[in-house]
């Protein structure tokens, strides 16, 4: 079994519990969230993924959890601090805005938003090629909850190309 780990703020985390309800590849049982108040119980789980999408303040504790992970997916649009994380032998996966990311917003319209995945990444299945991704702009979603739920179908799912849920295709 794999486990996600996922640093985000409430919202988000209630937001992405819901988007992957609506599949039965990955759902709760394959994620946990991590919070600085429940990091010292979870120190201990080999998460295959750790996603960081919001500032976290245990970063010591948060690299102890990274040293067992094999990906680490970083929000590079929020201040997560990234030069205290150890990072340097995980796969790594960034997205946001930022030009230079693995995987970029590249626009956003009332109807859809434009995904481009900008680098080769590798998951278990093989590798996930360069390629432009159309999502349906649903406000009731940030757009990050949206692309962490993407990524994950991409990762783990193995015809992520075949899933369509709330608008992603």
């Amino acid at each position: 079994m794999i486990f996600i780990g996922i640093v985000t703020d409430s919202k988000s985390e209630k937001d992405i519990e819901k988007l992957l309800s609506y599949n039965k590849f990955l759902n709760e049982n394959n994620v946990i969230f991590i919070k600085d108040k429940n990091i010292d119980n979870i120190k201990n789980v080999h998460f295959d993924t750790v996603i960081i999408n919001n500032k976290f303040e245990k970063v010591d504790e948060l690299n102890k959890i990274l040293k067992n992970a094999k990906n680490v997916i970083i929000n590079i649009d929020v201040d997560a601090k990234c030069e205290d994380l150890n990072i340097t032998n995980l796969n790594l996966i960034t997205y946001g805005f930022n030009s230079k990311s693995s995987i970029t917003i590249s626009s956003v319209t009332d109807d859809d938003v434009l995904i481009c995945v900008q680098r080769n990444i590798y998951n278990n299945y093989g590798e996930i090629e360069l390629q432009e991704i159309k999502l349906e702009n649903n406000e009731n979603y940030n757009i990050y909850d949206l692309i962490i739920v993407l990524v994950l179908f991409m990762m783990y799912v193995p015809n992520h190309d075949k899933i369509n849920i709330n608008g992603i295709k």
